[in-house]
């Protein structure tokens, strides 16, 4: 098989398998995909290492040895036990043993086949008619290496947009689909949530983009491009209804979540060190407070109430921090909090 169709499948199985668009995963996995022909002179490989490849061409058969499944596993301890020592090449591990692999494995496809449970002697072939084999450098390769092509750039295509989880919650357009992308990429990356649906209120329709800032109950809370927030859900409490909503991966934003505790003490005091140049931040919490004018908070019906509050308990469930120290800031309270802050990468 072709030097090409080797890089091809190779640096395309790791890209799947990974899920990564990241041009170096792909360009180790399909340099991996190289490395079984070393037991040939002629191959880039041998060229690059001719004593390992004079060794393997002298001492044993093209595509045995270094084209099965015990040659895979040497590949995983050596480049896995690198990582342990080096963590972050644990990815560059895994597209190289997925690389090596995916390359002597196609060559199973070629009319002499590998000794792929070498050191038996037998070859592994496929399909079994001969005439049905490839044969290097033939048209029918040149045929086979233009679909792997066009695979190839789907699948980096699909990969670059957030992977194949995500294209398939697109499809499905569903609040779970959401959650699994929010669980997987929200402590890292803006959600930006496409939303169609009807506003609880009046039932006007909505048909747009929110960014998601967590999750409640079985739906989100979500903020628009004014700055408010809603909740969004199938729930009749929500303030939007959900009809379809699907999810992309936004640009960078790293979310934090921090615990404090008030005793009879300024909240403004206790959260004016979280309003950080560059970051949004949400409060959640419960607070006890004395005498309270619960009547100066805003009511609209059109949002989420992320303030609620009796003359002595204040509630607070994803309020900015701007909202929290303009209402809250100057009274006594005892009660814990939760700080989220979400901060874009700039």
């Amino acid at each position: 098989m072709l030097g090409v169709s080797h890089l091809l499948i190779s640096g395309t199985g790791a890209s799947l398998l990974l899920g990564s668009a990241d041009p170096v995963i792909i360009a180790v996995g399909a340099i991996g995909g190289l490395l079984p022909d070393i037991d040939v002179s002629t191959s880039p490989a041998g060229r690059m290492f001719p004593w390992i490849s004079g060794f393997f061409e002298a001492n044993m058969p093209h595509r045995s040895c270094t084209h099965s499944i015990l040659a895979s596993g040497v590949v995983a301890i050596a480049s896995f036990g690198a990582s342990l020592f080096f963590p972050k090449l644990l990815p560059l591990a895994s597209a190289l043993t997925i690389g090596y692999t995916f390359g002597w494995f196609a060559d199973c496809f070629t009319r002499g086949g590998v000794e792929m449970f070498w050191p038996s002697p037998i070859r592994c072939v496929c399909p079994g008619n001969r005439n049905l084999r490839l044969k290097t450098g033939s048209n029918a390769e040149y045929f086979i290496l233009s679909i792997l092509i066009a695979i190839a750039l789907s699948i980096f295509s699909i990969n670059s947009s957030g992977g194949v989880l995500t294209q398939f919650n697109r499809l499905i357009a569903s609040t779970s689909g959401v959650q699994n992308i929010y669980n997987q990429h929200g402590s890292t990356n803006e959600i930006i949530a496409n939303i169609k649906g009807v506003r609880f209120a009046d039932r006007s329709r909505i048909d747009g983009q929110f960014q998601i800032i967590q999750t409640q109950g079985t739906g989100f809370i979500v903020l628009d491009s004014t700055n408010k927030l809603y909740k969004a859900a199938t729930e009749p409490n929500s303030q939007i209804i959900i009809e379809q909503i699907t999810a992309d991966i936004g640009k960078p934003a790293i979310t934090t979540v921090e615990s404090i505790f008030l005793e009879d003490e300024p909240v403004i005091g206790a959260i004016a060190k979280f309003a950080r140049a560059g970051s949004m931040v949400f409060i959640s919490g419960q607070l006890s407070v004395d005498e309270f004018d619960s009547s100066i908070i805003p009511r609209d019906p059109y949002q989420f109430p992320y303030i609620q509050a009796s003359p002595d308990i204040v509630t607070l469930e994803a309020a900015p921090l701007r909202i929290v120290a303009k209402f809250l800031g100057d009274e006594f309270a005892t009660g814990s909090l939760q700080i989220r802050s979400i901060v874009t990468s700039q």
